[in-house]
């Protein structure tokens, strides 16, 4: 199997669209701060390569992002033909409404299509979503004004790189990109940017450029027209629409993995990284000078894949998000000056996209690149929904009951253990009728083995081991396996004694006490 796990704080959400969900009590947990809770948004195939994100009117995030075929292990059966998933290579789209994620795909069977392309998604005043995306050395796009998506119309061809979109006021979509050049003399791209006429696309060049890795543009369309923010021979430089001419500006030095946003008046913010590491931000407010600022230190130079996003929230806040060697990176600077956010389970996380929503709402797309899934990062400061079963008063309790010890204070744990080698099935229908057993117990810093048979065709569970529902503190996280398949699991011996807390990651209404004496 290729799939690692999934540790996650996976909400009631990802139940939505992969699987129907049976009927579940829906409870919260208490969260002490604001911060950020992250969600498996698509487990199916190979999904999340080149993830973009865009929030709608009423602030809910849209994602698009690319899906393939999952590869193989040696041994491994191939999995049941479901009808219901896209035929892959494949662009998809997804949505959360009440926090509830839905799919759909944009467009499917796409031969030309490799794990190096890249999407971008832009959801105008009316909801109409606008998705761009890379298939080989062509820009493609499609959008949903008729309800689903159209039929893929070819924008440009011939080398197209670091692409980004934009939405005008009245629902005109511009998209920017660099068109690769191979002649030995002259510019290594010309900037161009595509905007969607009344019959055809109509695309203009920008700028010319000598762009690095790793390749991105941003642009924004303000009242005077397009803004469009790129790298060139080291350089960060904006380019705007003055009319008959585009008009280039210098930022500042660096100029690798560039990203743009405009502030309510129409201003430009970019966010990039500098040649040796350092993510900076730079604006101009009222067409002044560019005020330049160092957000955080990545580490060390960008590497070849590495971008940069920003996005600024209804209050003016400045959020960026970048790549590092060890997963992803998040400020802002609501307090003035930049600072980081923490972002949980985001190891092996790539391409990270930052995009906000109403009431202070922020939202980080990315991609996991060791399990093969599209993820969001929220913040939040209400409670995370989690899943339950319903309550039976003369079953036992479920998650967290006490001290395990027996005595009497919290009433005895629901079960007890009795040898170290566990068992456990997702029998066919576990989204709606969970596990076969709602308790599992191993003893007190002795090694174990859970063997796991998911007999649920079709449909990816695992088993996890938290402290409690609200899945803070990991002590397990199995490997995500889609039925029917069977694995072995092989925790470390867990010396802390009590009534823990077990789940499938993807649907964590499948749950259960875990018990440690």
């Amino acid at each position: 199997m290729t799939r690692r796990l999934l540790p996650l704080l996976a909400l009631v959400a990802v139940v939505a669209s992969s699987c129907a969900p049976g009927e579940v009590e829906v409870s919260s947990v208490p969260i002490e701060e604001v911060g950020f809770v992250t969600q498996v948004v698509d487990v199916q195939g190979d999904a999340g390569a080149g993830i973009s994100i865009s929030t709608d009117a009423n602030g809910s995030p849209h994602l698009a992002y690319l899906s393939f075929e999952r590869e193989l292990q040696p041994g491994e059966p191939p999995p049941v033909p479901d009808p219901t998933l896209p035929l892959f290579p494949a662009v998809r789209h997804a949505h959360q409404v009440e926090g509830l994620w839905s799919r759909s795909t944009v467009a499917e069977e796409l031969g030309t299509l490799g794990n190096d392309d890249q999407t971008a998604i832009a959801v105008d005043g009316d909801g109409v979503h606008h998705v761009a995306w890379t298939e080989g050395d062509r820009l493609v796009y499609a959008n949903n004004a008729g309800g689903e998506f159209s039929e893929p119309d070819r924008v440009a061809q011939g080398g197209v790189a670091g692409i980004a979109i934009a939405a005008a006021g009245d629902g005109t979509p511009s998209i920017s990109f660099y068109e690769l050049l191979t002649d030995a003399e002259g510019p290594a791209a010309l900037v161009r940017v595509a905007t969607r006429g009344d019959e055809a696309w109509e695309v203009e060049t920008a700028a010319e450029a000598d762009p690095n890795q790793p390749m991105s543009t941003g642009i924004g369309v303000a009242e005077g027209g397009a803004i469009v923010a790129y790298g060139s021979a080291a350089s960060t430089l904006v380019a705007r629409d003055e009319g008959d001419i585009w008009e280039s500006e210098d930022v500042d030095a660096g100029g690798l993995g560039v990203a743009l946003d405009l502030d309510a008046d129409g201003n430009p913010h970019v966010s990039y990284y500098g040649s040796d590491g350092t993510v900076r931000h730079a604006h101009s407010i009222g067409g002044g000078a560019w005020e330049t600022s160092d957000v955080a230190d990545a580490g060390r130079g960008p590497g070849p894949d590495w971008v940069t996003s920003i996005s600024l929230d209804e209050e003016g806040v400045h959020w960026v998000a970048w790549q590092t060697d060890d997963g992803l990176g998040l400020a802002s600077n609501e307090e003035a000056s930049f600072e980081e956010h923490e972002l949980p389970g985001t190891a092996g996380g790539a391409h990270p996209q930052v995009a906000t929503g109403a009431e202070g709402s922020v939202f980080v797309a990315w991609h996991d690149t060791r399990d093969g899934t599209a993820n969001v990062s929220s913040r939040t400061a209400d409670e995370p929904l989690l899943a339950a079963p319903p309550e039976d008063p003369g079953a036992p309790q479920s998650g967290p009951t006490g001290d395990g010890d027996g005595d009497g204070d919290t009433g005895p744990p629901p079960c007890e253990p009795d040898g170290t080698e566990l068992a456990i099935v997702a029998p066919a229908g576990a989204v709606a009728e969970g596990f076969d057993t709602d308790c599992l117990a191993a003893p007190a810093g002795e090694a174990f083995t859970i063997d796991f048979d998911n007999q649920d065709t079709g449909v990816p569970h695992n088993v996890a081991i938290y402290a409690d529902e609200s899945a803070a503190q990991e002590y397990f996280v199995g490997e995500i396996i889609t039925g029917p398949d069977q694995i072995t699991y092989e925790p470390d011996p867990i010396d802390d004694t009590g009534v823990l807390y077990f789940h499938c990651d993807v649907h964590p209404n499948m749950n259960g006490a875990f018990v440690v004496q």
